[in-house]
Formats: C-alpha cells, sequence, structure tokens
C-alpha cells in the first residue's frame, strides 16, 4: 500500500466507500419501503375490515351478511384478499372471493375491541403459503347476551413479495448506474485535485535535469512551504558550488606559479623534472575530481553531438594518422550530468583511442535498462589483460600507448566513480582495446 499512487489510493478508498456504501443504501431503502408498504397495507386492511363489521348484522343467534360488499376485492374469486367472521368458533361468513380457498384451521383472535395485525401469516387456508392477517374483535347482542364476533381479513403475500421485488431489482440497477456516475466523477475530481502534484513534479523533474534553475509555477497553498523549501535548498546548493570551484580555481592558480617556477629552473636535473611533471599531473587530476563533484541537480546531455564535436577536433589533431572515426547506436542516448565533464572524459579516451589505432576508431551508443553506454574502440595493440586495472589504479604508462595514457585514464575513472557510473577495459573486435563508460539515467 505504501507504494501505491496517491491517485491510485484515492480511487481505491472510493471504490471501497462504494463497496460499502451501496449494499448499506440498498438495505436501508428496501427497509424503509418494505415499512411503507406494509403500514400502508395494515390500513387497507383495517378499512376493509371495518366495512365487515359495519356490514354484519346478528339477528336474534343468526348472523347475517350482503351478498355483494361494497369492498370490490371481496366479490370475486381470487383476487387475493379474502374476509372471513367467526362466531361461536365457527365460520359462519366467507367472502365469494374465497370460493377456492378452504378454510383449514381457525385464525388467532384477538381480546374483544382489539385488533391484530401479522405481516407473515400460514397455515389458515388452503392453496395459500403466505398472507397478510388483519383480525378484529366486536360484540354484538344474541338472545344469550353479548357474544363475540371475530372479523378476519386475509390478503395473499405473491403480490407484495413480486411488488417488493421489483423495486429492489430498480432500486440495484439505479444505484449501480448512479455509482458508476460518482465513480466517473470521483476519478475525474480525483484527476482536478492532484493536477498540482503532477505539475510539480514536473517541474522538480525540469529544474533536477536542469532545464530550469527554480520552481516557478503557482501552486496551491498547501504546497508553497515545499515549493519554498526546494527553492532555497537549490539556491544554497548553487552557491556552494559556485564558492568551491571559485576556490578551487585560487588554489590552481597559486600552486601552478610556483610549481613552473620550479620547473623552469636551469639545470634541473632529469629525475627531479619528471618528479614535478608528475606532481603537476596529480595536481591536476585531484582538482579535476574536486571541481567535478556531482551536483544533485543536473541537466541531461546528449551524447551524440558531443561525440561529433570531438570526431571535428580529432581528425585536425590527429590529420597525419588518416583515421576514419565512427559513431554508430542510439542517438538518443543521453549523460545526466556537466557537459564540461563529459566532453572532459570522452577526449580523454578518444585521444587515446586515436593514438592507438592504426586506422579506425568507432564509438558505440546505446541505452538499456536505465544505463546510458558508450563504448570507444580502436584497431590497435589492445591493452594487455594483466595490465587493464593497474592503467586505472596507478596511472601507469604503457609502452603500446603514448605518454599520459595512464594518468588521462584515470581521470576518467575518477569522474566516471563521482557519477556512479561503471568504467571497463576489453578487446575489441576490431583488434584493439574497447572501454565502455556507462552511466545510470
Amino acid at each position: 500500500m505504501t507504494n501505491l499512487s496517491l491517485r491510485l489510493r484515492s480511487i481505491l478508498l472510493a471504490l471501497v466507500a462504494l463497496i460499502v456504501f451501496i449494499p448499506v443504501t440498498v438495505i436501508t431503502l428496501d427497509k424503509a419501503y418494505t415499512e411503507s408498504l406494509t403500514q400502508a397495507k395494515h390500513n387497507e386492511l383495517k378499512l376493509m375490515n371495518l366495512a365487515l363489521v359495519s356490514a354484519f348484522e346478528l339477528d336474534g343467534d343468526t348472523p347475517y351478511m350482503p351478498e355483494v360488499l361494497y369492498e370490490e376485492q371481496l366479490n370475486l374469486p381470487d383476487s387475493g384478499y379474502i374476509g372471513l367472521i367467526i362466531f361461536r368458533n365457527k365460520v359462519v361468513w366467507k367472502s365469494a372471493s374465497a370460493l377456492n380457498n378452504a378454510v383449514i384451521a381457525q385464525p388467532l383472535s384477538p381480546d374483544v375491541g382489539d385488533e391484530r395485525f401479522v405481516t407473515e401469516d400460514s397455515g389458515a387456508l388452503s392453496n395459500i403459503d403466505s398472507y397478510f392477517s388483519y383480525a378484529f374483535t366486536a360484540e354484538f347482542a344474541s338472545d344469550s347476551g353479548f357474544e363475540a364476533v371475530h372479523f378476519y381479513i386475509l390478503n395473499n403475500r405473491a403480490e407484495f413479495n413480486i411488488e417488493r421485488d421489483a423495486y429492489l431489482d430498480t432500486l440495484w440497477q439505479w444505484l449501480l448506474l448512479l455509482s458508476a456516475g460518482l465513480l466517473i466523477l470521483l476519478i475525474v475530481g480525483i484527476n482536478v485535485v492532484l493536477a498540482p502534484v503532477r505539475g510539480l513534479i514536473r517541474e522538480i523533474r525540469l529544474t533536477a535535469s536542469g532545464h530550469q534553475p527554480a520552481l516557478d509555477n503557482t501552486y496551491p497553498v498547501e504546497f508553497t512551504p515545499l515549493k519554498n523549501s526546494i527553492n532555497r535548498l537549490l539556491e544554497a546548493e548553487a552557491q556552494q558550488r559556485s564558492r568551491y570551484k571559485n576556490s578551487l580555481g585560487d588554489l590552481a592558480h597559486s600552486l601552478k606559479t610556483p610549481l613552473a617556477a620550479a620547473m623552469g629552473t636551469p639545470a634541473l636535473p632529469d629525475d627531479a623534472y619528471e618528479s614535478l611533471v608528475q606532481i603537476d599531473h596529480i595536481i591536476q587530476r585531484q582538482l579535476k575530481r574536486a571541481a567535478a563533484a556531482k551536483s544533485g541537480w543536473q541537466a541531461s546531455v546528449d551524447v551524440a553531438p558531443v561525440v561529433d564535436k570531438l570526431f571535428s577536433a580529432m581528425l585536425k589533431v590527429h590529420r597525419d594518422a588518416e583515421l576514419t572515426l565512427t559513431r554508430e547506436g542510439d542517438a538518443s542516448c543521453q549523460f545526466e550530468g556537466d557537459g564540461t565533464d563529459l566532453m572532459e572524459m570522452l577526449g580523454n579516451v578518444v585521444d587515446n583511442a586515436c593514438k592507438a589505432a592504426s586506422s579506425r576508431v568507432l564509438v558505440s551508443l546505446s541505452r538499456q535498462q536505465g544505463w546510458s553506454h558508450i563504448t570507444i574502440e580502436d584497431d590497435g595493440p589492445g591493452i594487455p589483460d594483466d595490465q587493464k586495472d593497474a592503467l586505472l589504479e596507478r596511472g601507469e604508462r604503457l609502452d603500446t600507448y603514448t605518454e599520459g595514457q595512464g594518468i588521462g585514464l584515470a581521470v576518467v575513472a575518477d569522474l566516471v566513480a563521482i557519477y556512479e557510473g561503471r568504467l571497463d577495459i576489453a578487446d575489441s573486435h576490431l583488434g584493439g582495446a574497447a572501454i565502455t563508460l556507462s552511466f545510470p539515467v
């Protein structure tokens, strides 16, 4: 869950909310609708029962009911409504609507003056499994005095259940449709809310790649502290690098002057001069290594134009060698860092390849799995396997290469390490050395 994006988290939370909301809503609305229908049914059966009470007469001990009742449902067979009157524990009257239904048991009777409403009753009638039952008990005068007469209205639940099921089907359809619409609105709303976040991320990437110096766009107030903090960090980092480079420049100038004076001393022994040259190389190497300290915010540099520019320079420098310089591979290969550092690294390696080559130098560019690979090959004598590590670690000069090769590659190795890259030396299919610089992108 911690690796999920804010957008996906919001959508998942919205889905969970809808998954919980829909069943709860259906249950709540179904309960409310069922209670409403049940109350309406109670009122309906009560009125029909009162109609029976008002139509009933007791002549002595003989009950009397009219043949046709005002309530039309009780006059139609199989209407679903059945009226019963029980006097002295006997069914003394049954509505015409109960033509196909036999009374197989006496329903429960309330006390005199009370009513009894059962939402799901059974067992009193044949051919009806479940029904609403409304019962009322009244007293009528007979020859024996006042006696209880029980009035019943029974209603088949089948139509009630059909109506409720139809309501549930419609309710589910509408809720699912509304939920889909709500989910779409939520996704759109989430995208709108997260738009400033995407804009901030996009601008941070532009700033990190060196395309702009700071965050300039306007964002919601919640992001203002973050924006200001990043801009202050960028400004402080730039000022620190500037001061660092200026200090290194001053240091280099202060070291070069006495070193040049010492090297220009007349009658200087050869071994002392060689030592001074070595000191000069070491100073230059360490200064370049320090000055190339990687910044956290670097522009992306296209490698192909840098290689082409180097080729033009090398053809002039080595014009007597009649070399063929070729670039191939992915022209979109990029280096995330300072363009001067890239020129320094490639310049050293390509220059060494031109010095060692018989007739051809090949530079291949590729991008694989988040890495940019730059391979420089030549058709020269190559580098012996037992001396490849020494060439990088100690800066030693090999007899097959001109003076300075070792120190140049050591500087390149330092720069590559600063950019968290790799430097590999292998044998080229051209016959010489193949030096590969790999950088994360």
